[in-house]
């Protein structure tokens, strides 16, 4: 192979990469206090457009409900309804906890297929605890890690 064509298959190489991860990569940048202390307002997060990795425990980026219908409108990933970041507290086949909206009225026991437990670190964050369980399909995915730390926790 000649070093002319090696260059250029590296460059293809390394052009198609970083369309890949284009596609399956994100960042977003925190917009509020709902996840203090954990994350605070302007910290940019690196998120893995994945729905299959939403595990208890890992923070999620979700599709914000609807003031009237809640999760209960068609998903739209698009961005223009807005992102909240969530933990997941709960899975599919993991018990409902009672503080989940309408766990009361008649929601099974268990979070069912397709459905997640979501829940803000901070105290008055709005979650299931108002919303309810969110479908997997609201889900834009997964925070892998904190790339930059906001001007808040910076100026602290």
């Amino acid at each position: 192979m000649s070093p002319a064509l090696g260059w250029a298959a590296a460059a293809a190489l390394v052009v198609g990469s970083a369309a890949a991860a284009r596609l399956l990569l994100s960042t977003v940048t925190v917009r509020g206090g709902s996840m203090t202390p954990a994350l605070l307002p302007g910290d940019v997060l690196l998120v893995l457009r994945h729905r299959r990795r939403a595990r208890p425990g890992r923070i999620v980026v979700v599709q914000r409900p609807d003031r009237a219908t809640g999760w209960r409108g068609p998903a739209d990933l698009s961005g223009a309804a807005g992102w909240y970041v969530k933990r997941v507290v709960a899975a599919a086949g993991d018990p409902v906890p009672a503080w989940v909206a309408g766990a009361a009225a008649g929601r099974p026991g268990r979070v069912p297929p397709g459905m997640l437990v979501l829940r803000g670190d901070h105290p008055r964050s709005e979650d299931s605890k108002q919303w309810g369980l969110c479908p997997a399909d609201r889900m834009y995915g997964v925070v892998l890690l904190r790339l930059r730390t906001g001007g808040e926790r910076a100026a602290a």
